[in-house]
């Protein structure tokens, strides 16, 4: 199942931004613990990264545990949360993957899989495996009223 995260996060940013140019500041081997990253557009918070433990495994590739993304909108009701037991991340192709359980949720949905692929510069990701997708109140976001609802007998 293919998702994408519309809310600009790492869209337009250059290869040696974000976590790539955080992820060449951390030292080979090294067990970085209680990480935090926040990403910062126009002058405004645009997402925060969290991690447990975070290794830099070579020259490209950084290991994550206990990851949690949270992806800033414009509107709070757009706010995306990533939470992933554990990832590696690609530095130079800026893709996120995580072979266990992950979940994607927003106030209006929450996607689980067991396997996950995020490509960061075009905020489109993929899960596979078990996906499942619950979709809640859709009027958070649309502001339809339970009115334009069908009627339940």
């Amino acid at each position: 199942m293919l998702f994408t995260i519309a809310v600009g996060w790492a869209q337009s940013n250059p290869p040696e931004s974000g976590m790539s140019a955080f992820g060449k500041m951390v030292p080979m081997g090294f067990v970085n613990r209680d990480v935090t990253i926040p990403a910062f557009s126009d002058g405004k918070r645009s997402s925060l990264v969290t991690a447990e433990t975070l290794t830099r495994i070579d020259e490209e590739h950084l290991n994550a545990e206990k990851v949690v993304v949270e992806i800033y909108a414009d509107q709070p009701a757009e706010n995306i949360r990533v939470e992933l037991k554990s990832a590696v991340y690609d530095m130079p192709d800026q893709i996120l993957r995580s072979g266990e359980r992950s979940k994607v949720s927003r106030m209006d949905f929450e996607m689980e899989g067991d396997t996950m692929v995020f490509d960061a510069r075009t905020s489109v990701g993929s899960m596979k495996g078990r996906v499942r997708t619950l979709i809640f109140d859709t009027t958070v976001l649309s502001g339809t009223s339970g009115k334009n609802q069908p009627i339940q007998n």
